[in-house]
């Protein structure tokens, strides 16, 4: 299960953008980080077993729910 409940694939590009932490598993998806369909919390290092390994996930959630 995903920190935060069953996160949508919306909710993963935007907590991913908004990610300091962020690290691309894929190498030619650093040079689009611009673009909202190329990252998400799915392609990143830190996300494993359907959860972020650094904690982050839901603390960036909830501070995008305040925006």
């Amino acid at each position: 299960m995903m920190q935060g409940g069953m996160s949508n694939q919306y909710e993963l590009m935007n907590v991913a953008q908004n990610c300091s932490s962020f690290e691309p598993t894929e190498q030619g998806l650093v040079s689009s980080i611009g673009s909202n369909k190329s990252v998400s919390c799915k392609k990143c290092s830190h996300f494993k077993n359907y959860k972020c390994e650094l904690n982050l996930y839901d603390n960036i959630a909830a501070s995008l729910d305040q925006g």
